[in-house]
């Protein structure tokens, strides 16, 4: 995955200044950054963070979330941490379906907590296969809707979701 910075119609108002001062450099080429109105998403493959099926943080996840930390603790927002899997059915003893699979792996990105960012900023957010990426229809499809996403929200955002 490329690091790419999209930045959605509106995007900066709500982050104008909330921007400034994050070390948004320090972040690796397996970061995308999505900027939206009153939201920066940070959005991750699972593929990096996890190995198939499975929700314990890969190596390579570990390092990409260390690369996050320093954003993160740079910023006083509340964090969403999302997670999402293709729809692909999972049965095992673990994980009887794919909401249980995103709710651990948005749980297991708790390793954040362990380095410094507040846990009381943080929420975890299964979503499992309700909102796609990409066409649910192929190999490709599949592995580009895996993904957790760690979003980061304006005191208005958060106001909003509230209501």
């Amino acid at each position: 995955m490329i690091n790419k910075r999209t930045i959605l119609p509106g995007g900066w108002a709500g982050f104008r200044g909330a921007l400034q001062g994050l070390p948004m450099d320090q972040l690796g080429k397996d970061i995308e950054v999505i900027v939206k109105e009153g939201t920066v998403n940070f959005r991750i493959s699972s593929k990096i963070l996890f190995n198939s099926a499975q929700a314990d943080l890969s190596l390579d996840g570990l390092r990409v979330l260390q690369q996050l930390v320093p954003v993160l603790n740079s910023s006083r927002h509340d964090i969403v941490v999302v997670g999402h899997t293709d729809l692909l059915p999972i049965r095992s003893t673990c994980f009887p379906s794919n909401w249980e699979l995103s709710r651990v792996r948005a749980g297991s990105v708790r390793y954040l907590e362990a380095n410094g960012v507040a846990r009381q900023r943080m929420r975890a957010v299964s979503l499992a296969d309700t909102r796609p990426l990409l066409e649910n229809s192929s190999p490709e499809g599949w592995a580009g809707n895996r993904w957790v996403e760690l979003i980061l929200e304006t005191l208005q955002v958060k106001k909003q979701s509230k209501a």
